[in-house]
């Protein structure tokens, strides 16, 4: 299994191909998304998405997972290169500065109901100041080294707070970001680039999603009416979000990412693929 999951990441061996294609994946409990694109022309090449209608266990999910990919055609493919990102609620943040490797259960448990043998790693972004430590799918990893031989992966919340740190629509001293995955939302604050406040909330109604984006600008004394909001993830303009959002915080914007690429057709609500996309 790999167990490098770091955004500098260093040289892995692959299978030797010709093939000049990238593969995106973004996997949750709920479902999962691929994506692929030319790595030279930055063509996109296929963007699917699948939600599993009951959700499925854990310890289940490669099996779902390695299904429909072979459905799809993926299995089987080689690819230049390969990369995942995990969306869960098993992650915590730490500074840079009190980051040490050896202490990665001891930073998770505070957070996190986890056992003695469970396995723990960390993303380091160089950009930003924190570490985003966490416990993967180790059963989803298995099946992609089994699959397509050495991939890269990382924690959701690392790919989205790693583009929003340096996205050129967030230009700023201060920048104020919700990422919205089915039932679970991430809220975090940046100063400067430095993350000032990140927390991953349940909330099911569009009702609860503004209850604790308005106690986040509260306990941060931000002024929803001045600072915007920048979305991304499972919103769309004018859903019961939005809108539940938009009677409070009166500049939300959809964040959508910065790679330039290439679609046969013109695409909107790219900002629901954010993590997907910006994997490369």
């Amino acid at each position: 299994m790999e167990t490098g999951q770091l955004f500098t990441m260093p040289e892995h061996k692959i299978k030797k191909t010709k093939n000049n294609l990238l593969l995106s994946i973004h996997i949750h409990v709920n479902g999962f998304s691929f994506f692929t694109h030319e790595a030279t022309s930055k063509k996109a090449n296929k963007l699917y998405h699948t939600a599993f209608s009951d959700g499925i266990a854990v310890n289940k999910l490669h099996e779902a997972l390695y299904t429909k990919l072979k459905a799809s055609g993926i299995i089987g493919q080689s690819f230049k290169e390969v990369r995942c990102s995990v969306e869960n609620n098993l992650a915590t943040l730490v500074p840079k500065s009190l980051f040490e490797e050896s202490a990665l259960q001891e930073y998770v448990r505070h957070d996190i109901d986890i056992r003695e043998n469970d396995f723990v790693t960390y993303d380091i972004i160089p950009s930003v100041d924190w570490v985003t430590v966490y416990i993967p799918f180790v059963n989803v990893n298995n099946m992609l080294v089994d699959a397509f031989g050495s991939f890269s992966y990382f924690h959701s919340v690392s790919v989205w707070l790693g583009a929003i740190s340096k996205h050129n629509d967030t230009d700023g001293e201060l920048t104020w970001s919700m990422y919205k995955s089915g039932d679970r939302i991430h809220i975090a604050l940046l100063r400067d680039t430095k993350l000032q406040f990140y927390n991953c909330f349940s909330a099911v109604t569009a009702e609860d999603i503004a209850y604790y984006v308005l106690l986040t600008a509260k306990e941060n004394n931000i002024s929803p009416n001045e600072v915007p909001l920048y979305l991304v993830g499972d919103i769309a303009h004018g859903d019961a979000t939005y809108k539940a959002l938009y009677s409070f915080v009166r500049s939300l914007n959809m964040l959508s990412p910065e790679a330039n690429l290439t679609f046969p057709a013109p695409r909107i609500n790219m900002h629901q693929d954010f993590c997907l996309l910006n994997l490369f």
